[in-house]
């Protein structure tokens, strides 16, 4: 893993860049600056997390996999706390056991084989476990991951989807086919537009472009213009050849821009004026 400082320059370059060692396969953002990402190597078929500052990009730590190679992925971050989960089985979707990590020291705080995660409330965590033709609840300490409660029910107070502390992104959308003219007046060549972000300032968009022979598949060009002028401001290569389009590659929090660069590397732009 290594990670590029561009901390100092001006607007418009990345303020940093992390890449992974392998494939950057998935990132989660805590609610007071922090950047959890998952590292696959799928070959190997291993796995790692890591951790980084959003602010710097420093690295936080690194290297933790919490007794599991490969069978075990993000859930959720809130309280300070990430969750990850296992699987019932290997090569079968189903989700078994909770780890719950101390998401500033890596350090894992508990772990729990009888249930799978659900979601967070409060002082407690709220599993599951699938039995025949029924499920049924559990409340958890989230302290030490003790089973304190079995229910038939999830309580009505509880959101299933409370596992995350930060959800305020903007993520890109299918570019219209009715608009895509005038989005693409800045883009020469052969180039088309698969998702786009639009603001008032700016408009962030994913365009991608045959390769030309002997060359195979296409290359992915992420650009910036300006939403009132329509001028080009920054651009990137996001892949170099990619067989198909790849979805989800980049969004916005704020007025920064983090984008994913050949599956490997993590990228934050500030869009300032």
């Amino acid at each position: 893993m290594s990670l590029f400082s561009l901390f100092s320059r001006s607007s418009f370059t990345p303020v940093w860049e992390c890449s992974a060692r392998f494939v950057l396969w998935r990132v989660m953002f805590s609610g007071d600056g922090l950047i959890i990402a998952e590292d696959r190597d799928t070959e190997s078929k291993t796995v790692t997390f890591f951790c980084l500052d959003e602010t710097t990009g420093r690295i936080l730590w690194s290297g933790k996999n919490f007794g599991e190679p490969w069978w075990i992925g993000l859930l959720g971050v809130k309280d300070g706390t990430l969750y990850l989960h296992g699987y019932k089985k290997p090569d079968m979707p189903e989700h078994k056991h909770i780890f719950a990590v101390d998401v500033r020291t890596g350090g894992l705080k508990w772990k729990n084989s009888d249930c799978a995660f659900l979601a967070v409330s409060g002082t407690n965590v709220y599993g599951f476990k699938d039995l025949f033709e029924r499920r049924v609840f559990y409340r958890i300490d989230g302290g030490t991951g003790v089973l304190l409660e079995e229910l038939t029910a999830l309580p009505s107070d509880v959101d299933h989807n409370a596992r995350y502390e930060k959800t305020d992104f903007r993520f890109p959308a299918a570019v219209p086919k009715d608009g895509s003219s005038v989005l693409l007046k800045h883009i020469t060549g052969d180039a088309v537009a698969s998702e786009y972000i639009a603001g008032e300032t700016f408009t962030v968009i994913n365009t991608y472009e045959r390769n030309v022979p002997p060359a195979e598949g296409m290359k992915n060009t992420l650009v910036v213009i300006d939403s009132v002028k329509n001028k080009r401001l920054y651009s990137d290569l996001l892949n170099t050849s990619t067989p198909y389009p790849v979805p989800d590659s980049f969004f916005m929090d704020g007025d920064r821009l983090y984008y994913i660069k050949e599956r490997t590397t993590l990228t934050a732009v500030q869009l300032k004026r």
